[in-house]
């Protein structure tokens, strides 16, 4: 992969928009406001800097240029839970120049995203400088950050290690898989299968000379039983770690059967199904750990087993992203009424599922989505957000 310069880019759209350019490190590069500028040529001026991963924002809910920004950028939107305030701002900004308050505020959105994202690029700095994978630790941070993968697994990425990886890797992000790809997971799966055998027989055999061991060590109990004892002993020993190393690849090639049997599924019935995201709830522990696989985006449908547990902060990030919510428990009238998303119960679908994903079938979901009264569930957020703001 080529090496690039990662970018933040922080932007306050308006009659007069401004934006910011930090590098990775939160260095200021490039700082600009201007009323003519639009989408693309806002778009053509930052890439000529490097490649913007992440994208800030001070409002709580993003604005539609920062959005659209980041979906054709395939950058990851930092926004606050609550829009910054004035003082915040000045305070963030208060050791840098800029020439008006648009360029401030873009320079403060900017500071505020990698504020918020330094945990993590530190996390990934610390991991390559142990690793020694110094060389290629800002390919690790964009493949984490816009693929939303963990760091161990961008590295097999980016170094081509493991099979499977590649192959989960071009499923997800390439949408795509071919025949060559099930050969190879076929081919390692039946190489785990005949090792398995071997390691079995030897571990009958041992069990056979364990059984011999114990009738010699009963006809002479009092010859020399040390020697006997200290085989027994070893081979036991033995027998245990060969027990745990089949249960080992046994749980492997089941995870190997799974995947194969879950690709072929999908693929040959992919355009019949929909798919959606698994949550257990919706608090901030459980959006933290899950959304590193998921990475939810635009216009995803979420699987929630229990949607009456929520934070406040989880809702406002899942807002601009999530419409629909399928859920197993049933949901409070007070969750309903709170909540800014349509709810479908799952108990008249039929859903497959895995541990993060669930399939279900477009014509059972369409049927159960038309029963919802989608026009009067928008006009009563809308009516209660204007009341909130009014209040």
């Amino acid at each position: 992969m080529e090496e690039k310069k990662l970018l933040i880019v922080g932007i306050d759209p308006g009659t007069t928009t401004g934006y910011a350019v930090l590098d990775i490190e939160g260095n200021p590069l490039h700082i600009k406001s201007s009323k003519q500028l639009g989408l693309n040529q806002l778009i053509s001026e930052t890439i000529k800097l490097g490649k913007a991963v992440f994208v800030g924002t001070d409002k709580a809910k993003a604005p539609n240029l920062v959005e659209a920004f980041a979906t054709k950028l395939g950058a990851k939107i930092i926004n606050p839970y609550e829009d910054l305030k004035v003082d915040e701002k000045r305070k963030i900004t208060e050791n840098f120049n800029f020439s008006d308050e648009h360029q401030g505020d873009a320079l403060a959105s900017a500071l505020f995203a990698h504020k918020s994202a330094r945990a993590l690029l530190d996390k990934i700095d610390v991991f390559a400088k142990e690793n020694k994978k110094s060389n290629i630790k800002n390919i690790i941070k964009e493949i984490v950050i816009t693929k939303g993968v963990s760091i161990k697994s961008a590295v097999s990425i980016i170094e081509g290690k493991n099979d499977e990886d590649r192959i989960i890797e071009k499923a997800v992000f390439e949408k795509k898989l071919n025949e060559n790809d099930f050969l190879k997971l076929y081919s390692k799966l039946k190489r785990y299968e005949s090792e398995l055998k071997l390691v079995r027989n030897y571990n009958d055999s041992l069990k056979n000379r364990i059984g011999k061991l114990e009738k010699n060590q009963i006809k002479n109990a009092n010859k020399a039983p040390a020697t006997d004892d200290k085989k027994l002993s070893f081979m036991s020993g033995r027998v245990k770690a060969l027990g745990y190393n089949i249960q080992s690849k046994e749980e492997y090639i089941r995870q190997l059967n799974s995947l194969i049997r879950k690709f072929r599924d999908v693929i040959s019935t992919i355009g019949n199904f929909y798919v959606m995201k698994k949550l257990d709830n919706l608090g901030a522990n459980e959006l933290h750990f899950k959304n590193k696989v998921l990475n939810i985006q635009k216009n995803d449908v979420l699987l929630v087993d229990d949607p009456n547990i929520s934070s406040a902060g989880v809702i406002e990030l899942l807002r601009n992203n999530v419409f629909v919510i399928v859920h197993k428990k049933p949901v409070s009238r007070k969750t309903e009424e709170n909540l800014p998303f349509v709810f479908i119960s799952a108990k008249n679908l039929r859903i497959d599922e895995d541990r993060y994903f669930g399939f279900v079938e477009k014509k059972h979901f369409e049927a159960e989505k038309s029963k919802i009264n989608w026009v009067g569930k928008v006009i009563d957020d809308y009516k209660r957000e204007k009341e909130q703001l009014l209040g």
